[in-house]
């Protein structure tokens, strides 16, 4: 359900279905120890921290409603927040409910976090306390769309702001934050993100996002203006429902997903297909690019029982 490299691209973490996580050595592929959870819900969203120790300590989502803080080397795990939804009843009182934990981001500075979740709301943490700061959220005011008003299955932070973050899901929108109020600032209408495909290449100030349909799958759009910028042409062959999308350096864009069981490699500048990993036996529900070290532009892929490692050659980085 979900995967992803270490900072330094020598770990490849891998959450299961069975609430387990999988620890393997990306130069060999071998398992180095399993992480295991008291719940057997699925692990939603994996990513180690940006601190010093930043192959020691890996923050996992699940399902069940918790985040958990796991250090790697001992295979401990470190804390645990359980995430709570608060609806009201017909006369007015409160009680809290598990939400559905389904995707997770970390800060510029890894100082803090974000989760989004079945719930509509996006929750911001303090990871040195371990605090809630805040849960960002709509007005209860239908006619304004100032959040979102279904399950959110995307949050990224702006690679260069501590306080701006976006998210995306069920609703068609993606909706802008800042961190300083707990209502969305600004929203793009369209795309329909149904897991990890929501990305900012801060280089250009561009958003990718990537819809779990069967046209307009691939959108860019400006950051500043929320403006389109392009969408990638249909694919003769078959397109995707995305549930997975990345920036791939300054060049090419990563996409994968369900229907055509594929993922693939587009060249951002004639939007043209230039690698595909295809006859995938399941959907493709996660994927993750090592950004740095050995194995920078390394690949890794999830498709039913499997995890697959994609080199490019030297041919296809050009």
């Amino acid at each position: 359900m979900s995967c992803q490299f270490s900072g330094d691209g020598t770990l490849l973490a891998v959450g299961l279905t069975n609430g387990a996580i999988k620890l393997h050595k990306t130069g060999t592929g071998s398992l180095i120890r399993t992480l295991r959870n008291v719940s057997n819900t699925p692990v939603t969203a994996l990513r180690f921290t940006s601190s010093p120790q930043a192959n020691s300590l890996l923050l996992a989502a699940y399902a069940c409603g918790t985040v958990r803080c796991w250090y790697v080397c001992g295979g401990e795990c470190l804390w645990a927040q359980r995430e709570v939804t608060e609806e009201l009843n017909p006369v007015g009182g409160g009680r809290e409910e598990n939400r559905e934990t389904l995707c997770l981001s970390l800060s510029p500075s890894g100082e803090r976090a974000a989760t989004g979740g079945s719930d509509s709301a996006v929750h911001l943490y303090d990871l040195a306390t371990r605090q809630r700061l805040m849960t960002c959220k709509a007005s209860s005011c239908r006619t304004t769309m100032d959040g979102h008003r279904s399950r959110v299955f995307a949050v990224t932070f702006h690679p260069l702001q501590e306080k701006e973050f976006i998210s995306a899901g069920w609703d068609n929108t993606i909706q802008f934050w800042d961190s300083r109020q707990e209502r969305a600032v600004s929203r793009i209408w369209g795309p329909l993100v149904c897991g990890e495909a929501l990305q900012i290449d801060p280089n250009v100030n561009h958003i990718l996002s990537g819809s779990w349909r069967s046209e307009k799958t691939l959108e860019v759009w400006d950051y500043s203006s929320g403006k389109k910028v392009y969408e990638v042409p249909q694919d003769p062959l078959g397109d995707s429902k995305i549930y997975t999308c990345h920036w791939l350096g300054d060049g090419h864009i990563m996409a994968a997903g369900s229907q055509v069981n594929q993922l693939k490699v587009i060249r951002r500048s004639s939007m043209e297909t230039v690698s595909r990993l295809q006859g995938l036996p399941s959907p493709v529900f996660s994927s993750s690019v090592c950004l740095s070290g050995k194995w920078s532009g390394l690949i890794a892929a999830t498709s039913g029982a499997c995890v697959y490692l994609l080199e490019r050659s030297v041919a296809d980085r050009k």
